[in-house]
């Protein structure tokens, strides 16, 4: 986690070069001249089957991130002796893909991954060591560098509750650099006629350069609006130059589709979580994206009150990870060095997170007459971890010795509005069994929200083998040849 960042994933830039890699601001400063060579914002990836290729070799999103994790630790080293273990935060809305992908590259970075923890409950968890609340219905709202989320969760002394979360792993402080850049583009066409994003204008080389470099200065001139009603930015391009100026009003104005979305993900979170914005006491902005003053007008319009700045935005979930992993730690039985105030408190500590997303299956139900796929859930959104459930299917035509079952995420019913995040194989059941035999199914995420599948044959008491395939977070093919062939029990 980086504790400098102002607004993007400064610490998540990886600069290539001459077979080492570059972490960090170098990394980012290094986008408008060598684009091809840097790797950015690579959170929204993780879990999929994206790729950065450089020197002939592909690297997945859990290999970059482990180059990341690796370089702090060794930061951290230098400050603080050798380092083996360490919590790892992750964005609350993070599907189980995501957060498997995350553990392995704590595990590839070479690191002994104690836990994984949302980040608006790390927040929290600063937040309630430092004021030891009670009684307390908090909110956090963490907007960074590429993802949003929400957490409402309640303070009772020396138990931290997580009521309901949601968010968006598409939304972060560069969709606000984005909308400025598009200003830029805007502004520079009227000026001189030219457009960047033409194809013709310019070539491939100065047009993945100047869209770099423009990024960047979006990125400055989004810090200096926080502190100015206006700035004004120098943009050049094909041999041309133009000086624009950008008020904090239009700023604000254009991304007024922005701020919308956040504040319907607010709103749907607290209403999910069984209160009203007016019920909430604590509020919590962390990431560096927060600062901007749109953002917080946004949070104090919703919940009647500006959000509490005693922790630091930028240090918050930083703070609330170490006090995390020194738990787990001290869950462990190792022996730290920690004040006995503070021991007393992380032993009898409690935090109880929920499932971001509901999990369930593909399957068949009888209606009308009709066989229709349908998600049959097993897991619900906002269920406190850990958790476990069962739910028996039948077997839809004889002789079934394996089932393939997408394992979907969703509040849908129906299959195709759902996203597939992996596949339960079901191997070795008996041979030449009947239809509409009962198969067992039991889903569990533990308290790190990793997800655990198991099933059954019921006639036989046969245990039966399953694997889970991930699938691309971002996909949702739910066709018909990948539906499970199960159905619902009927009645």
């Amino acid at each position: 986690r980086c504790l400098s960042d102002w607004s993007s994933d400064v610490c998540s830039s990886d600069l290539f070069d001459s077979g080492q890699v570059v972490v960090g601001i170098v990394a980012r400063e290094s986008l408008a001249s060598e684009p091809e060579s840097v790797v950015q914002l690579v959170k929204r990836h993780i879990g999929s089957g994206w790729t950065f290729d450089y020197g002939g070799v592909s690297y997945r999103a859990e290999h970059i991130s482990a180059l990341i994790l690796r370089k702090l630790a060794q930061d951290a080293h230098l400050l603080a002796g050798p380092v083996t273990s360490a919590a790892i935060t992750v964005p609350a809305y993070f599907n189980e893909p995501m957060r498997a992908a995350t553990l392995r590259a704590g595990e590839l970075a070479g690191l002994d991954v104690l836990g994984l923890l949302s980040e608006p409950t790390a927040a929290a968890l600063a937040f309630g060591y430092e004021q030891r609340p009670a009684g307390a219905t908090g909110v956090v709202v963490d907007l960074g560098g590429g993802t949003f989320d929400v957490t409402v969760m309640e303070y009772d002394g020396h138990d931290l509750t997580v009521r309901a979360t949601g968010g968006d792993a598409y939304l972060g402080g560069a969709n606000f650099d984005k909308v400025l850049f598009d200003y830029f583009v805007e502004q520079f066409e009227a000026a001189h006629g030219v457009d960047i994003n033409d194809p013709d204008a310019l070539s491939l080389e100065e047009c993945t350069q100047v869209s770099q470099d423009w990024l960047m200065r979006a990125n400055r001139t989004k810090q200096d609006l926080t502190a100015r009603d206006r700035t004004t930015v120098a943009l050049q391009a094909a041999g041309l130059i133009t000086r624009v100026e950008v008020r904090r009003d239009e700023f604000l104005a254009r991304s007024r589709i922005l701020l919308d979305e956040m504040t319907e993900k607010m709103l749907d979170v607290v209403t999910a979580a069984g209160v009203t914005p007016r019920e909430i006491s604590v509020v919590l902005a962390v990431g560096g994206s927060t600062r901007m003053p749109a953002v917080r007008a946004r949070i104090t319009d919703i919940f009647g009150a500006p959000p509490d700045t005693s922790v630091r935005p930028d240090e918050a979930v930083a703070l609330g990870a170490a006090l995390f992993a020194a738990k787990r730690q001290l869950e462990r039985g190792s022996a730290l060095m920690i004040e006995a105030p503070a021991r007393d408190y992380l032993e009898r500590l409690s935090v109880t997170d929920v499932a971001a997303h509901s999990l369930g299956v593909s399957a068949f139900e009888e209606a009308g007459g009709r066989q229709r796929p349908v998600m049959a859930p097993l897991l619900p959104r906002n269920t406190a971890l850990p958790f476990a459930a069962d739910r028996t299917f039948y077997t839809m035509r004889p002789g079934e010795t394996r089932i393939v079952v997408p394992v979907l995420e969703g509040e849908s019913g129906d299959p195709d509005l759902c996203r597939r995040v992996g596949v339960v194989v079901i191997d070795e059941l008996p041979p030449g069994r009947p239809a509409h035999q009962p198969v067992k199914v039991t889903m569990s995420l533990n308290r790190d929200a990793l997800l655990q599948v198991s099933a059954a044959d019921v006639t036989t008491g046969a245990e039966a083998t399953t694997t889970i395939v991930h699938a691309d977070p971002a996909g949702s093919d739910n066709s018909a040849a990948d539906q499970a062939a199960m159905t619902l029990p009927v009645g």
